[in-house]
């Protein structure tokens, strides 16, 4: 009995021994960038590893079992997961995102250079850009539809009501890339696709003037793009997509038999070689889009080279090229043919060109004195076939000069020079010249505990041709107090300027539908003033709300209209306002695992010298978005309700005109959209895979007179990072 006891213990731990083995994985950003230095411990035991340079970790002779992991890096959310490890378990692939404790968060668009987002005195928003790829947006624009307070009317941002909708001519929202704006220089517009969307850092929206610090575009406000920081391994990004619009709602809608589709496939490589690091990224997307001649074939280029001298001065250099040709859907033929466009306009085409260059030299005279000279130019040519030829090129060239210096523990002071310059060569616009100068001062103080105060100048001089010149000064003041670390107040006051485009001011064309648009010689710049005042609380770590009530009064407000005689044109508001109160929470409910974001706007705009709503405005709005995420799984839905606009281009749709038959058809928006993904090792490449239902209730409704919204369509999207 004694031998038997003997040999069946034997036999137990010989099997026991034989239960165990190397649990494997990779940990990587939500950036799709290695992670190093990463420790994984596997919870209550001594196993444990740290992640090498390729972000791969092993965990050798560990018993099979069931087991929970922590996974923890300075700077990134601390992450926990549990794992059923057996022989069959695969290499596991594990993704961190930087700390989300908005303490360590920083923004550098709102004051120019680098602050934690709770020592501002404006509300602002940090996107980050996994937003985008989990969701498959096809364009940077699609995604700011479920951002709080902002609204797209198509293209054309709205942050708080500062936009309603000019067709893409003078945005109210100055879109940058690193700081430098890209407004075109004719029409002043956005052209999305031109954003390099697998470059992207992180996504700043500043909500409410800033022409104190950006000049005449910022009057509503300003969305900064922050590219990507050099890497030390060389990562190359291949991400493909491919969907499908659903039919339509009504068989009398249908208009084509075939499967409308879109697809893109993109590649991008990043390196550092010595003291230069460098991206390269190509893009092909493509759609033919739901509704008849409103098809896009795209073709976008980008580079950016990183250059460091030295420990104090670097150079970075970036250029995007875009090629488009597009069909031009402006208004649907009727109601019942909601998806064709009107016969007239049936086959006009548009084919366009830009290239957007930047060159950034940033040195640092000490540890409290930097400088930046930052130069840009932007070519565009674009040409509209159809009942007749439109065309316009333009050349735009700006430069900027800032200083930066910390004076004191209590002192930190910006000033800054910009000038910028274009012509116009085109058979709509004419053929303007604009020269802009401007200079801003900034100071922020610290000298009370608790308290940050913060104001600023800004002097602009326009000259638009033949207009006479324009002068503005703009200044702001905002204070920021903490009631304690958790709670913050913060109140702000500043001044808006926005000079008109050459194409709000030049055009004379017949945009279609019967439609032709007039030149106003006469029209004057406009100018704001705005009020804020809001509190952030942050109940946890977990669970944080903010609340923000505003206030703004335009003059001499820039909107086009139709005059007596049945044309658009361009015209100067005497007053308007726009009042309204924002509300947004994020709490994550389970760290890690399930968290919930959304937001609420309510805003009164109306026209004081007509007593009437201002076009285009819906006074209520929520956004919503849960995420879920148990680890390979991502889940994410996302819901937007708007409510029904009050005020349109009435003149367009009723009679005696009635240009656009049945435009004043209008609903309220109720749009869902779900994401599900998966992560996954392929060898030892990090994949991912997303499938997307975008409007999965194939709700209609317009954002834009006569204009269907996108209907419900799906797609599928795969990520490999070697």
């Amino acid at each position: 009995m004694k031998k038997l006891s003997l040999i069946f213990l034997l036999l137990a731990s010989i099997s026991v021994y034989a239960q165990q083995g190397s649990l494997k994985g990779k940990v990587i950003t939500d950036k799709n960038e290695l992670l190093e230095g990463v420790n994984v411990v596997v919870s209550g035991t001594q196993y444990g590893a740290a992640t090498l340079s390729d972000g791969s970790f092993e965990i050798k002779n560990l018993p099979f079992g069931n087991y929970s992991l922590e996974i923890s890096l300075i700077g990134y959310s601390k992450k926990k997961i549990n794992i059923d490890f057996n022989s069959a378990t695969k290499p596991l692939i594990i993704v961190l995102t930087e700390e989300p404790i908005q303490a360590r968060q920083i923004v550098v668009s709102a004051t120019k250079y680098e602050q934690r987002i709770q020592d501002l005195p404006v509300s602002t928003t940090i996107i980050q850009p996994d937003f985008i790829d989990k969701n498959n947006y096809l364009t940077f624009d699609e995604m700011l539809q479920n951002v709080p307070g902002v609204q797209m009317n198509l293209e054309q941002p709205s942050i708080r009501g500062s936009s309603g909708y000019s067709k893409g001519t003078g945005a109210r929202v100055l879109v940058a890339v690193n700081g430098i704006p890209m407004y075109s220089g004719d029409t002043g517009d956005i052209v999305w696709e031109l954003i390099p969307m697998a470059d992207i850092e992180r996504i700043e929206i500043i909500k409410g003037p800033a022409s104190s610090l950006y000049g005449s575009s910022a009057i509503g406000g300003v969305i900064n793009i922050i590219t990507k920081s050099s890497v030390k391994n060389p990562i190359t990004h291949f991400r493909t997509y491919f969907g499908t619009y659903d039919n339509p709602a009504y068989d009398i809608w249908k208009w084509n038999g075939n499967l409308r589709t879109f697809y893109g496939v993109e590649l991008t490589h990043s390196n550092t070689v010595g003291n230069l690091a460098y991206t390269l990224s190509f893009k092909k997307f493509d759609n033919m889009s739901y509704r008849q001649n409103d098809y896009a074939k795209r073709y976008l280029g980008y580079v950016k080279l990183n250059y460091d001298f030295n420990q104090n001065d670097k150079l970075t250099f970036f250029a995007d090229f875009l090629n488009m040709d597009r069909g031009n859907f402006l208004y649907w033929k009727d109601s019942r043919n909601a998806l064709v466009p009107k016969d007239e306009d049936n086959g006009n085409t548009v084919e366009s060109n830009r290239l957007f260059t930047g060159l950034i030299y940033h040195h640092h005279f000490n540890k409290n004195m930097f400088g930046e000279i930052k130069t840009s130019y932007y070519y565009t040519k674009f040409d509209g076939y159809g009942i007749e030829l439109t065309e316009s090129v333009a050349n735009l060239f700006r430069n900027e000069l800032m200083l930066n210096a910390v004076l004191s523990n209590e002192w930190i002071t910006t000033v800054g020079v910009e000038a910028s310059y274009s012509k116009v060569s085109s058979n709509i616009f004419m053929n303007p010249k604009f020269f802009g100068g401007g200079t801003y001062f900034q100071a922020e103080y610290k000298g009370i505990e608790n308290l940050i105060a913060n104001f600023g100048l800004r002097y602009d001089y326009m000259k638009l041709d033949t207009l006479n010149s324009a002068n503005a000064f703009t200044p702001k003041a905002g204070l920021n107090y903490k009631l304690s670390k958790d709670f913050i107040l913060r109140a702000s006051v500043g001044t808006g300027f926005r000079a008109p485009t050459p194409s709000e001011v030049f055009t004379t064309v017949g945009v279609g539908g019967g439609i032709d648009v007039k030149q106003n010689p006469n029209l004057k710049s406009e100018t704001s003033i705005s009020f804020e005042a809001g509190a952030r609380y942050d109940y946890s770590d977990d669970l944080s709300f903010d609340l923000a009530l505003y206030q703004t009064e335009y003059n001499n407000f820039i909107e086009a209209t139709l005059t007596k005689d049945a044309k658009i044109q361009f015209i100067n508001l005497s007053k308007a306002r726009i009042q309204g109160l924002e509300f947004t929470l994020d709490w994550r409910l389970i760290p890690g695992l399930i968290k919930i974001s959304s937001g609420y706007n309510y805003m009164w705009a109306r026209d004081l010298e007509n007593n009437a709503p201002m076009k285009y405005r819906p006074r209520n709005v929520v956004n919503a978005r849960l995420q879920y995420t148990p680890l390979p799984f991502e889940f994410e839905i996302n819901f937007r309700y708007a409510s029904r606009v009050e005020a349109i281009d009435e003149a367009l749709t009723q009679p005696p005109l009635a240009l656009v038959v049945d435009g004043d058809k209008r609903v309220p928006i109720y749009v869902t959209d779900i994401s599900a993904g998966y992560n996954f090792l392929i060898g030892s490449v990090p994949a991912k895979v997303f499938l997307n239902a975008k409007n999965i209730f194939n709700y209609n409704y317009v954002e834009f007179i006569g204009n269907i919204a996108p209907i419900r369509n799906y797609s599928v999207s795969m990520e490999f990072f070697f």
